[in-house]
Formats: C-alpha cells, sequence, structure tokens
C-alpha cells in the first residue's frame, strides 16, 4: 500500500513516498495479553529474507517464534523454549540482531542472540543463535546465565568469537541494577521503590564498546559503561516507558544515541546522546501516547510509534521532527499494546510488532514500512 504524505519543511510542503506494509495477523496467543511486552526490547527482525517475530505465550510457558517471507503468510510456531514456572515478566525476551556478519575464528557466523528471564523471574539467560532459512538453531556450545536478576528486566548486546566472548549485560536487582561486561560485574543504586526496567545499546563500535544503559526508576538515570559505570544524567523524576536505539551499526556509523520516555506528566519526549553529551528533551506528543519505540532508518532518519487514542501513531524525523501521522488507517484496531520494532533498518525495513485484544485469545500483529 503506497501512502503520500504531505510533510511541512521551511515553509514548503513536500511529499515523501513512503511504502506500509497493512497489518497483518501472526498468531493467537493464550492467557494475558502481554505476549509482546516491554518496549525496550525488541521482538522482531528482518535478515534480508524473513520476518522473525519472537513471542510468549503464557498458557504453555513458552517462548516462540513464527517467521514470514512477505510479512503476510507466516509459519507455524516453533518453541524456543518452555519454563516449568513462568517468569515473573512472561513477555520478557529480547532479541539483539547484530545486523552485520559477526563470525568466530573458525569463520563460522552467529547471526542473534535471545535474552530472557528463566522460570522464577530471578535469573537471566542469554543465547546465540543461527538462521538458517526460517529457522533459528542454537550455536552448540555457548551460552550464558547469571542468578540475582529480579523483576525480569534484562537487555543484553553479545559480540565476539566462538572461543572469546564478549557480553554486555543490563539486569534489573531487588535494591540496584547489574552492568556485566565480560566476568566483570558492577551493581548501581537503583533509588526507587517502583518496578524497573533497563535497556542496553551499543554507543560506539570499537572494542571494548562503550554502552548505555537506561534505566527506569524514580532518579531515571542514564548510564554509561567503559571500563566501569558512572551517572550521565538523570532524565527526569518518573517515566512510565521508554525505548532507546543506536545509528553505530557499523564502522563509520554516527556514534548518536536516540531515546524516547514518557514522563509523569504525560509528555512523550525523545532525547539524543551524542559526543558524550546528552542533548536538549524535545516533546514529540503532549499527552495521551503510551509503549512509544524508536528505530534508526537510513540517511540519519527516525521513526517513533506510539499507541494513541486507541490508534498507532508515528512521527518521523528527517532533518526536522514532522506531524503526527496515521501508517495503518483502514486497520480496525482492538486496544494495541506493547509496541516493539527493530532498533535500525534491517536490509530496508523498519519492522513493528504489537499485542491486540481485551479478553483471551490476543493477538500478535505485524507491519513494517520501507524505509
Amino acid at each position: 500500500m503506497v501512502r503520500l504524505i504531505p510533510l511541512l519543511a521551511r515553509r514548503k510542503t513536500r511529499f515523501i513516498r513512503a511504502t506500509y506494509l497493512t497489518p497483518q495477523e501472526v498468531v493467537d496467543v493464550d492467557g494475558v495479553g502481554d505476549a509482546t511486552r516491554d518496549t525496550y526490547q525488541r521482538k522482531v527482525f528482518y535478515d534480508g529474507a524473513n520476518f522473525f517475530v519472537v513471542y510468549w505465550e503464557s498458557d504453555d510457558k513458552q517462548v516462540k517464534y513464527v517467521a514470514s517471507a512477505d510479512g503476510q503468510t507466516w509459519s507455524s510456531p516453533t518453541v524456543l523454549w518452555t519454563f516449568a514456572i513462568g517468569p515473573y515478566y512472561g513477555g520478557n525476551i529480547d532479541i539483539q540482531y547484530p545486523n552485520k556478519g559477526a563470525k568466530d575464528s573458525h569463520g563460522n557466523s552467529y547471526d542473534i542472540t535471545l535474552v530472557f528471564s528463566a522460570s522464577n523471574g530471578n535469573s537471566w539467560n542469554v543465547y546465540p543463535f543461527v538462521i538458517l532459512g526460517q529457522t533459528l538453531s542454537l550455536k552448540s556450545g555457548w551460552s550464558y546465565a547469571t542468578s540475582g536478576a529480579q523483576g525480569g528486566s534484562i537487555a543484553a548486546d553479545v559480540d565476539g568469537v566462538y572461543e572469546h566472548w564478549t557480553f554486555h549485560v543490563a539486569a534489573y536487582l531487588g535494591l540496584g541494577y547489574q552492568m556485566s561486561v565480560s566476568t566483570t560485574t558492577t551493581e548501581v543504586p537503583y533509588g526507587g521503590t517502583t518496578v524497573g526496567g533497563a535497556q542496553i545499546v551499543t554507543y560506539k563500535t570499537e572494542s571494548p564498546y562503550d554502552l548505555l544503559v537506561l534505566a527506569k526508576g524514580s532518579d531515571n538515570k542514564l548510564y554509561y559503561w567503559y571500563a566501569g559505570v558512572f551517572e550521565v544524567a538523570t532524565l527526569g523524576t518518573g517515566f512510565s516507558d521508554f525505548c532507546a536505539c543506536s545509528e553505530a551499526q557499523n564502522i563509520g556509523d554516527p556514534e548518536r544515541i536516540h531515546m524516547v520516555y514518557i514522563k509523569s506528566t504525560g509528555e512523550l519526549c525523545y532525547r539524543k546522546f551524542a559526543n558524550e553529551t546528552l542533548g536538549d528533551e524535545v516533546v514529540l506528543v503532549e499527552s495521551g501516547a503510551s509503549y512509544p519505540v524508536i528505530a534508526a532508518g537510513k540517511g540519519g532518519k527516525l521513526y517513533v510509534f506510539y499507541v494513541k487514542d486507541g490508534k498507532i501513531k508515528l512521527r518521523m524525523y528527517l532533518g526536522s521532527w514532522h506531524g503526527e501521522i496515521e501508517p495503518f488507517k483502514k486497520h480496525a484496531f482492538n486496544t494495541p499494546t506493547y509496541l516493539s520494532t527493530n532498533q535500525n533498518v534491517q536490509h530496508g525495513r523498519i519492522c513493528l510488532v504489537w499485542t491486540e485484544g481485551t479478553a483471551s485469545p490476543y493477538e500478535v500483529w505485524f507491519a513494517y514500512l520501507i524505509d
């Protein structure tokens, strides 16, 4: 479906030609409606041949995935993991897709890593996978897990070779955040009493990586990792949702982190972290927005999706922020929640998944934009 979207820039009207896929139902899921839970975690990616959506099914206590070559016809669900006891947060799954040819010393590749919490919600696990057509195969001989991470808020970035993996994990603890790089672990004060969450994003492409960790709590800190952890900035008192993305996926890419979050006063805000400096806060939506996600496109483009008035809305950055768009006007939404997108454009595609429904069985929906 092709749309002509009017955008105002410098008192002139321009038309940006963008192509959107009409939303497609991926799968019905039973139980509670948190199949794609947590906006800061990624549940979808595109490897250039197939789209993959990873989700949680509460009734079976399983992490599953489906695949599609065209974004319309989907494979039957495949079980990745079955829990004896459901995790604290069922939809607590994060995909790290490097979008580059990561190789081990034997020339073999790993394609993605998946991070999800254990059955009791008090530990997290990191697993590398190889993509074979529409199948995700666990790369034998390596995994990582640790205990003590409560609340189910986890994220990880994995890089390295088969014999020597470097991994970075941020996990919410009951009284703080645990930041791990390889075998070094640092705990950071939490400073709050509400349930937290953490997202970790790559800031530089050199080794060792510089990392930023956006940590949710009453103090709402942005942490920076380089041979340790220290506080960079306080984003404000209380935010309900957050998501960040990085453009630094390949050597030579800009080293910038883009963040969106909703303040306790209701504004959906954007901030950039570049050159180790936090930029000014930009209000994108005054009130009524929820479940924000952000993805980086080519040429400095940014895509911010969110739910407002029972619909999915979009704001784009193309040299400046443009007005609110309804990308899927013909779709009859049924209470969309828990948006998730790929962090960066992958082979020309910006992917979006979400959960719909007000009672079991809930539904997982998918759509993509051509960047």
